[in-house]
């Protein structure tokens, strides 16, 4: 008897440290981390500081960009990269996020991104539609772009800005069209949808036109991981509870991330908080 309780003793203690994940060597997480901070700061280095201010020239953005992302850990942790889109294309990007879809430019101005977004290659913005319902859609006669018209007669793209919130995961190729002026927290897009409308908060959605498929989560789990906003928390804040974030979340641990991390509770590493 006693060897079957130290036989099971030994299993339950093998598969809890299979929860607990492998971090990186202890000088790379300081490094990392030492980013996160900056990055949470919104403190540009020099060189941040000196890129931004070059980057009015067009010939050297390319190179601009390049050279941030190297000296800056990638965009998913650039303060100056997120400088670059707020300042010349009136978009803002949350800490964290990050994706072959967020190359500069291709988001209209007004766009907003939140926090820990995974944004895959090929998106596509669309926030005014041609006028189906005039003698020609031919942009000759709604835009002052093309050489005739001295003024356009269709609403600017920032007057209808697309909102994407925190934790969004959009697949590859996805196309969000004029009547979709907001994606909740925790969503997911699947690959080569069209996007016509809203999607709610933890939703996942695909298709063309894209439909809900299934929620992310059971109600009650959803409902506490909305209540925890752990989104709104720096990496370095998440990091002592990674068992949290590194497999599937049961009911037990969406309690416990709703205790630790509903805004106006201070995170301990302990895993204790203050406040209420």
């Amino acid at each position: 008897m006693g060897g079957h309780e130290t036989t099971e003793g030994t299993r339950a203690s093998v598969e809890s440290e299979r929860l607990l994940p492998k971090l990186v060597a202890p000088e790379q997480l300081a490094r990392l981390l030492a980013r996160v901070r900056r990055l949470e700061a919104g403190e540009l280095p020099w060189w941040g500081g000196l890129c931004l201010a070059l980057y009015r020239w067009r010939p050297f953005r390319p190179t601009l960009r390049a050279i941030v992302e190297r000296l800056e850990g990638g965009h998913r942790l650039s303060p100056t990269w997120r400088a670059i889109a707020e300042r010349y294309y009136g978009v803002r990007i949350g800490a964290y996020t990050y994706g072959p879809g967020l190359h500069p430019g291709d988001l209209p101005p007004g766009t907003v991104v939140g926090r820990y977004c995974s944004i895959g290659y090929g998106l596509a913005v669309v926030r005014v539609n041609h006028p189906t319902g005039w003698a020609s859609q031919h942009p000759f006669f709604y835009t002052s772009l093309v050489g005739l018209l001295g003024e356009r007669l269709l609403p600017v793209p920032a007057a209808n800005p697309l909102i994407i919130g925190h934790d969004v995961w959009l697949g590859a190729r996805v196309m969000i069209l004029p009547g979709c002026r907001r994606i909740g927290d925790g969503a997911v897009v699947g690959a080569g949808s069209v996007v016509t409308r809203d999607v709610e908060p933890f939703q996942i959605v695909a298709g063309n036109p894209a439909r809900v498929i299934r929620p992310r989560f059971a109600p009650e789990i959803e409902a506490l991981v909305r209540a925890s906003a752990w989104w709104q928390r720096s990496l370095e804040e998440l990091v002592p509870h990674l068992d949290l974030f590194t497999q599937p979340l049961s009911l037990e641990r969406a309690r416990r991330l709703s205790a630790l991390f509903a805004p106006g509770r201070e995170v301990r590493e302990s895993g204790q908080f203050d406040g209420r």
